[in-house]
């Protein structure tokens, strides 16, 4: 029985990425060939199988696919980071919710001592429905 290597994550999907987010992940690598670049952009934005994209730019395959692997690769870099920004987002985003459950039982617990004072109440409600919006 053979183990066979792990299966790499692939983060670009060929036909479906814009050209700038090619620039902008290519500008995060050491790949400066002409060919290989518009190679590459060929391949993600229209879909075009890598064989007839290195053809068409005269490059050698492996190089195309080498090329690939390098830009997939700093693409998985960028989306750790991202999760790593997401994981934030979403603690602040909690922390944030847990505020707003506590000033609307304040608001609450004002409004029954006030014996029901409505205009109050209602200040306050929509003070809290503003801090929610900011928040999402």
């Amino acid at each position: 029985m053979t183990k066979t290597a792990p299966r790499e994550m692939l983060y670009l999907l060929a036909g479906s990425e814009s050209e700038r987010k090619l620039d902008l992940l290519l500008s995060l690598t050491r790949i400066t060939s002409e060919p290989t670049i518009a190679a590459l952009k060929l391949h993600y934005t229209t879909g075009l199988e890598p064989e007839r994209c290195a053809a068409r730019h005269f490059i050698e395959l492996s190089n195309l696919m080498r090329a690939q692997t390098t830009l997939n690769n700093t693409m998985g870099v960028v989306e750790a980071i991202k999760e790593i920004d997401w994981e934030k987002h979403l603690a602040k985003l909690a922390t944030a919710n847990v505020r707003i459950v506590e000033l609307e039982q304040l608001v609450s617990m004002a409004a029954s001592y006030m014996n029901g004072n409505e205009l109050l109440e209602q200040h306050l409600r929509a003070a809290i429905s503003d801090s929610k919006e900011h928040a999402a």
